[in-house]
């Protein structure tokens, strides 16, 4: 909660103090901020938690699913089926996660992707995809003019009401332990707190200049910057929080991270065809 929460001392204050055009906020606008307001709740609880009960580095294989599961989530909703040759990336997507799972020596055990870590990975990646598409048909031309909802706004309203929904589960769930520990522990207890703030505003930063960043990139350099992210994501893991990467994992990574490579460049040539056939037919 705290992560979700410390974006709030960001947000707030610069609409405050006029470092940023604040958002014009009716009641109609944020009942249609609630359900994705949930939906981004309940896929940051569980990313954690998936985290916290596994690692960084197979919580990241296992995120690689988001192309195919946004595919499938914009094919249930809207009837709409990407062309053959995106749909065929998914093979090495689904294919490299399935063999970094797979135990060695028994090559049909996936046991891991059914793990907590795993099933709550999964989870999160389909609630945030959930959110995603709620998000886009928000983000208007309308809603930025009208409602100062550009990119950044947009995710500053999302945070603080992921935050407020979260509150009181969190602290029925974890509250009163954490506060004990953390008072128990006397100034270690304060450094925990103050990290804890701190990796809030460090996630909080994170997002904000990935939706304005990739905002502003081309769409090739935003199929590659997806790719690279985890890729970095997945370096850190090893070198800096010592997670064991044995060459299987490394292996299906590689072919995972490749396959959503190949999607997000399939998919740009998709929407290429799917405008010059629009046009040509205007």
């Amino acid at each position: 909660w705290v992560q979700l929460a410390a974006g709030i001392g960001i947000a707030v204050p610069a609409w405050l103090l006029g470092l940023r055009r604040p958002p014009v906020l009716t009641a109609a606008v944020l009942l249609r901020f609630l359900p994705i307001a949930v939906l981004h709740a309940a896929g940051h609880a569980l990313q954690v938690a998936g985290i916290g009960a596994g690692s960084v580095y197979f919580g990241t294989i296992i995120k690689a699913t988001e192309p195919l599961i946004g595919t499938l989530i914009a094919y249930a909703v809207d009837g709409k089926a990407a062309p053959w040759y995106v749909n065929l990336t998914f093979v090495p997507i689904v294919g490299g996660i399935a063999y970094a799972a797979a135990k060695p020596g028994a090559a049909a055990d996936l046991s891991d992707l059914a793990s907590f870590a795993a099933v709550a990975a999964l989870s999160s990646t389909v609630f945030f995809a959930l959110a995603k598409l709620l998000v886009k048909r928000l983000m208007t031309a309308d809603m930025k003019r009208r409602h100062g909802l550009d990119a950044a706004n947009t995710y500053s309203v999302l945070t603080c009401c992921s935050a407020a929904l979260l509150l009181a589960p969190s602290y029925a769930a974890e509250g009163p332990a954490v506060l004990a520990a953390l008072a128990a522990a006397g100034e270690r207890g304060s450094m925990v707190g103050r990290r804890l703030l701190l990796c809030g505003l460090y996630y909080f930063a994170y997002n904000e200049c990935g939706f304005r960043v990739l905002d502003k990139l081309s769409p090739v350099s935003q199929a590659v910057a997806n790719a690279a992210k985890r890729l970095v994501i997945l370096f850190f893991a090893v070198v800096f929080l010592g997670e064991e990467a044995s060459g299987r994992k490394l292996v299906g990574a590689g072919v995972a991270i490749a396959g959503v490579t190949s999607y997000s460049f399939a998919r740009l040539r998709a929407d290429a065809h799917a405008r010059a056939k629009a046009k040509k037919a205007s």
